[in-house]
């Protein structure tokens, strides 16, 4: 997308109604969310679009959703369920362990702003809840839903859920004056939680959706679920920033959180337990390359640091960090499953044209 139409497609996307986010892609929200790390937002600015971008859960349509989830069969019908239950599972997480990282905030705008991604994470896990109970037929919210797929969560996806974050939101609440644990807490929430994991795993699972046409009501909840979290990174972004001018000594305790957290993020977006389909078997519409995701997530990232004021030798060194690790995953599911990774498909037939994940600016 052109910079010339940026401009454009940002006011689009920040001015939809919940109606019409169906026809607007994930990728122009992302250039929406591009535009919430220039260096000129401020708390303020994002709390304001908070108060124009509401939207409730009840107002979505689910109706042909539900006729559409009778046509699939039960193997899709499970994968579906899977993939769902990890979101649910997050927005959960997070609606129960922001709440220390707003008391213990510095500034006054920024608990105004915190209160109000408090709010858009409770209503992502009523929409969850809503939509496996009327479309997935799972009823009686998270517990059953885990119930009905079984262990789901990964070994990366419990690291990061349940000690990682746990135990960040945990120091901040017993520290509330402990600046360090504050940065490591919003790093391990905003920038790779929300950044790295969902929004990535949001743009793979709305992709698919609009390509095979499925599931129009959740489709609109899920954008609306992502110009949501393109706010709040955008605030952990401005937070950070804050933080390291205030004290260029949290700059490193950023980059050592984000070096710690490398191995379960990578290990969570692999999943080398989970199977997932041959791309051969599939029409080109369908397909969507390892390869490409980790170029969208890592360069991402890297434009996230910077902002909060990283050097870009540093920067470097943990996109490396991240990067290194997706080959031996793509390795152990090969073990773990008996069969190559598609990843081995793309880099046969549609090899990543630029290489090496470098920073850019």
């Amino acid at each position: 997308m052109s910079d010339t139409t940026a401009p454009d497609v940002v006011r689009k996307v920040e001015e939809a109604p919940l109606a019409d986010l169906v026809r607007i892609s994930i990728d122009e929200v992302q250039v929406q969310m591009d535009s919430y790390l220039d260096p000129a937002m401020d708390s303020a600015s994002l709390y304001r679009r908070w108060e124009k971008q509401q939207w409730a859960v009840q107002d979505l349509d689910f109706s042909a959703d539900v006729q559409q989830w009778t046509t699939l069969d039960e193997a899709q019908r499970e994968a579906i369920r899977r993939t769902m239950v990890l979101f649910f599972i997050g927005e959960q997480a997070v609606t129960d362990t922001l709440s220390p990282i707003l008391h213990a905030a510095p500034h006054e705008d920024e608990r105004i702003f915190l209160a109000t991604q408090i709010a858009d994470e409770a209503r992502h896990a009523v929409f969850f809840q809503r939509f496996f109970d009327e479309v997935l037929e799972v009823h009686g919210g998270l517990g059953a839903a885990l119930r009905a797929v079984g262990p789901e969560a990964t070994a990366g996806f419990r690291a990061i859920f349940e000690r990682h974050l746990a135990s960040a939101t945990d120091l901040v609440r017993r520290e509330p004056g402990n600046r360090r644990a504050w940065v490591e807490a919003v790093v391990t929430y905003h920038i790779v939680i929300e950044g790295y994991l969902a929004l990535g795993g949001q743009r793979t699972l709305l992709r698919f959706f609009r390509a095979v046409g499925l599931m129009p009501g959740f489709c609109t909840g899920f954008t609306a679920v992502a110009r949501d979290e393109s706010r709040h990174v955008g605030y952990g972004v401005l937070a950070l920033r804050r933080r390291v001018r205030e004290d260029p000594e949290l700059g490193r305790a950023v980059t050592l959180k984000m070096l710690e957290l490398a191995e379960p993020t990578v290990q969570t977006v692999v999943n080398p337990d989970n199977r997932v389909p041959d791309p051969a078997t599939l029409p080109p519409p369908l397909r969507q390359s390892p390869l490409e995701l980790r170029r969208f997530s890592l360069d991402q990232t890297a434009r996230r640091l910077r902002l909060i004021g990283l050097s870009d030798a540093t920067i470097q060194d943990v996109l490396q960090a991240y990067e290194d690790r997706y080959e031996p995953y793509w390795s152990l599911y090969e073990q773990r499953q008996g069969i190559e990774h598609p990843v081995r498909w793309y880099q046969r037939n549609q090899p990543d044209p630029e290489g090496e994940v470098t920073v850019s600016a």
